[in-house]
């Protein structure tokens, strides 16, 4: 008698059967491995076999999803909401691919079916959390995190989410108080500690910014983030030589931003270098234009008494700016104070009639030129 006979996962019927078993349990090991393109393979075999099996479907799906693949993912689960309208699986990660192509809304909605057969998946709340702060809807994004919070008030990405809220929203006090709950996790965590140092600096808490940023730097000695905030709090105590010191570090791993290259130039000036701030104010703008560059540039040209120079880069200040900025009467007034009125006159004038500006500018230029004309 055959071995088919007696064993019947030897019969040639249920053969296939057994092998889209083993099929799938390999494809979840390669999965979980993080080998997706291989359990991509090993689903793909199965499902040339069940072309509706629900594991195989959600297994693929959930492979093309993490492979990048979203067009076969959303394939994948929607054939599965067809053979299972409330499979979780499939709503869950249709929902994923959705939020993965900014198709917040929709994700919502799938999110929500999934929610109502299981109900209080904080999971899945998070998700839906997320892409309500994605689309703005911040009333609803808070309330769904603070549902989240108040049952389980140490869950990471729920505290994460809500810091991140408050922080748009600019809240930062608040958003502060949630980060440093998410720091609780880990103490050492570089962009945590980050953040909440640019938060602390923003809300004037100076002392506090520069020990978060302290703290960053120990566990990341060359972070540009920290060092740049560290500088900023030298420059805040007027240690100018110190901040450069420190920013300069910045300077030893990359090329450094506009911002930092102004703020370098800022120092200079205030240490009386004004080579050294020339240079670093041309080194922002080889980056492109930059106000605050061309502003010191103009400050750093009256005070070395060059007033063509001064005046150049005036004009490409307001050539470069659709609105008033708040330093153009205190640079108008560096030109009379030099004595050399008419220069700023002059430069005014040309910008009221050769120079393309907006209303709002050309309003302010005008007002600054009658106190000028006046003798101001």
């Amino acid at each position: 008698m055959s071995r088919s006979e007696n064993d019947p996962s030897g019969s040639p019927q249920n053969q296939p059967r057994s092998s889209v078993i083993e099929i799938s349990k390999k494809a979840r090991q390669k999965f979980r491995a993080r080998r997706y393109d291989e359990a991509r393979e090993l689903f793909r075999s199965g499902l040339e076999t069940e072309p509706d099996n629900p594991y195989l479907l959600s297994g693929m799906g959930d492979a093309c999803r993490e492979a990048g693949d979203y067009d076969e993912a959303e394939r994948c689960y929607r054939r599965l909401l067809e053979v299972d309208r409330k499979n979780l699986f499939a709503l869950r990660g249709l929902g994923d691919v959705c939020k993965k192509l900014q198709r917040h809304q929709e994700a919502i909605r799938l999110w929500n079916q999934y929610l109502s057969l299981r109900p209080r998946d904080k999971h899945v709340m998070t998700r839906i959390a997320d892409s309500f702060k994605a689309l703005m809807q911040f009333d609803k994004a808070d309330e769904m995190y603070q549902q989240i919070i108040q049952a389980d008030p140490r869950d990471r990405f729920a505290l994460t989410g809500m810091a991140d809220l408050q922080h748009r929203m600019g809240n930062d006090e608040v958003a502060i108080r949630y980060y440093e709950k998410v720091l609780s996790f880990d103490e050492n965590e570089l962009h945590i500690l980050t953040i909440i140092g640019k938060l602390c600096w923003r809300i004037n808490d100076f002392e506090k910014a520069e020990n978060f940023f302290r703290r960053a730097l120990k566990v990341d000695p060359h972070n540009p983030y920290a060092l740049y905030g560290l500088g900023n709090c030298y420059r805040w105590h007027r240690q100018y030589a110190k901040a450069i010191e420190i920013w300069s570090e910045i300077l030893k791993f990359s090329n450094g931003t506009q911002a930092l290259h102004s703020r370098m130039g800022d120092a200079w000036v205030n240490l009386g270098d004004l080579d050294e701030a020339e240079t670093c104010y041309r080194k922002s703008l080889e980056q492109g234009y930059d106000r605050y560059a061309e502003i010191g540039l103009v400050r750093l040209y009256c005070d070395r008494e060059d007033f063509t120079l001064a005046g150049t880069a005036f004009t490409t200040l307001m050539d470069n700016e659709d609105k008033p900025i708040p330093q153009l009467e205190e640079l108008s007034r560096r030109f009379v104070r030099s004595g050399r009125r008419d220069v700023m006159l002059r430069y005014f004038r040309y910008l009221l009639e050769e120079t393309s500006i907006t209303q709002v500018v050309r309003r302010e230029l005008k007002s600054l030129l009658e106190k000028l004309d006046a003798g101001s």
